[in-house]
């Protein structure tokens, strides 16, 4: 059971906010960074919210983002050391941006924890995929949640916004420095101003001002997650900026490759695409230096590089004052599920337009997979919170298994090995990572319902198969690998019987 606690609010401090690094780690003086943060008028705007918020006792608000003074990065060598210097003056004018806050209604349901999101623009648009997975528990729990862009293709897309198409147009939103100003084709992907971005709304946000985006509300601890592409951002800003900044209490990192992104925007050579990620071993282990990090992992990740020989990758757990680490690798997971990916087309025909439906080369009864991640992602925040505020370590799971590179699948060809939720150790259907078709279809990966005689064989009973949902689930909340309410929506959901537990859609 979940004890709800009692917060002490912080001191009041100034909406605009002076980050100050507690530690420099390279010799160039540091410069104050701030940022001031502009409330835009109206309700409806890009990337709002799918769920009806007032249901569940929520509201959300937009702001213009307005970065004082920034900084750009580079790193010394092959290190984790950054030198810092003043950002060029953008020929578009001033660098700005635009934050999502997303909150109880009544700040007394407030529960002093902040998810801040660096929104996903693999799409080209801002999605918000950690709160597309989690908002159940987010909402259920009482977190804050923030959402950033970081790139300015992220802004540029805001100018297509459909509901509302003069809504941003007087904004002059912008995060392109002069190099990348001058590569079109790339430069909307520069990574240079995401750095300061990121931690001056993360001091922002932990800001009491009575007129700051979370007046009156007694944050406690801020968290910083980032997906899939964004999981590259997190990395960086985990081993290059957090120890200058120290601005966020622990980092979830979901569905990361084995690379990281670049501090800096790097200019193409040779008419070629440039080099977005680093591959120094030590840019790509991830080291918080003691802040807590779980780095949550589905069966497709990395991308790039399926087997498991990767040390920077597939690092060792660690629970030491200097380094608090975990990786969950989650059997049965794929990159993009049905329940993420829903949304994220939802939001994209709302806000963006889309002229079709990405069509997946399935075969029937194979769809899209349907495991349920998010409730992974609910138990990682859970343990990652607590990690922090109370210095209770989250399990330490198994990896998956692999072999010379490739997951080692049992004989229905499920992941053996790895994190695994109630779906994956009482199945009903053979669930991989990676599908056929275009565009994000491969990333759905694929969920093949067994055949209704092996269902019948393996559960002659529906009570059976729930009684078997409801152990494993029980045994995973025991783990804390599972949230004790989630258990019980598992069990709830296998009431209708295992061969209905196995279906699937076909459609993306």
């Amino acid at each position: 059971m979940r004890i709800r606690r009692t917060f002490i609010s912080l001191a009041t401090v100034a909406t605009t906010v002076a980050l100050l690094p507690t530690a420099a780690v390279a010799e160039t003086p540091v410069q104050p960074v701030s940022v001031v943060a502009t409330p835009i008028p109206g309700a409806t705007f890009f990337t709002a919210a799918l769920q009806d918020l007032p249901k569940f006792g929520y509201r959300e608000r937009e702001f213009a983002l307005a970065l004082r003074d920034p900084q750009v990065y580079e790193y010394v060598g092959e290190s984790t050391e950054v030198v810092a210097t003043p950002a060029p003056a953008s020929p578009r004018g001033e660098y700005r941006s635009r934050m999502i806050v997303r909150l109880p209604v009544d700040p007394a349901d407030f529960n002093g924890r902040v998810l801040v999101e660096m929104m996903n623009t693999t799409t080209t648009v801002d999605l918000d995929v950690a709160w597309e997975q989690a908002h159940e528990y987010l909402m259920r729990e009482g977190w804050g949640y923030v959402g950033i862009t970081v790139q300015q293709t992220g802004l540029d897309a805001l100018t297509r916004f459909r509901p509302q198409p003069d809504r941003y147009t007087d904004l002059d939103l912008n995060l392109m420095t002069p190099q990348a100003a001058q590569t079109p084709a790339y430069g909307l992907r520069d990574p240079s101003l995401a750095w300061d971005l990121t931690s001056a709304v993360g001091r922002l946000v932990a800001a009491q001002d009575a007129d700051g985006p979370l007046a009156g509300y007694a944050v406690r601890s801020t968290y910083l997650t980032g997906q899939s592409q964004m999981a590259g951002y997190a990395v960086t800003y985990i081993n290059a900026i957090h120890p200058r900044d120290q601005v966020f209490d622990g980092f979830l990192v979901a569905y990361r490759g084995t690379r990281a992104t670049n501090l800096g925007f790097v200019a193409p050579e040779g008419g070629g695409a440039p080099v977005g990620t680093s591959t120094s071993v030590a840019q790509r282990r991830i080291d918080a230096g003691g802040a807590p990090v779980i780095n949550l992992q589905t069966e497709s990740d990395p991308l790039d590089q399926p087997g498991g020989g990767d040390a920077a990758v597939w690092r060792d757990d660690a629970t030491t004052p200097t380094d608090r680490f975990r990786l969950w690798e989650v059997a049965g997971s794929s990159h993009n599920d049905r329940w993420g990916s829903q949304q994220a087309l939802d939001i994209l025909s709302r806000d963006y337009g889309l002229p079709f439906t990405p069509a997946c080369d399935w075969t029937a009864p194979m769809g899209i997979n349907d495991f349920p991640m998010r409730f992974a992602w609910h138990s990682a925040l859970e343990a990652l919170a607590a990690w922090h505020e109370t210095d209770a370590a989250p399990a330490e799971v198994d990896r998956i298994e692999r072999r010379d590179g490739a997951i080692v699948r049992d004989t229905r060809g499920n992941a053996r090995g790895g994190l695994r939720l109630p779906p994956a150790d009482v199945p009903v259907a053979t669930r991989g990572p990676v599908s056929t078709g275009g565009l994000f279809c491969n990333l759905t990966g694929y969920q093949k319902p067994f055949p209704r005689k092996l269902v019948k064989r393996m559960y002659p009973k529906k009570s059976e198969y729930v009684a078997d949902v409801r152990q494993a689930g029980r045994a995973d909340a025991r783990a804390g690998v599972l949230l004790i309410s989630d258990a019980a929506e598992l069990v709830r959901q296998a009431r209708r019987g295992p061969v209905a537990d196995g279906q699937t859609i076909r459609d993306y």
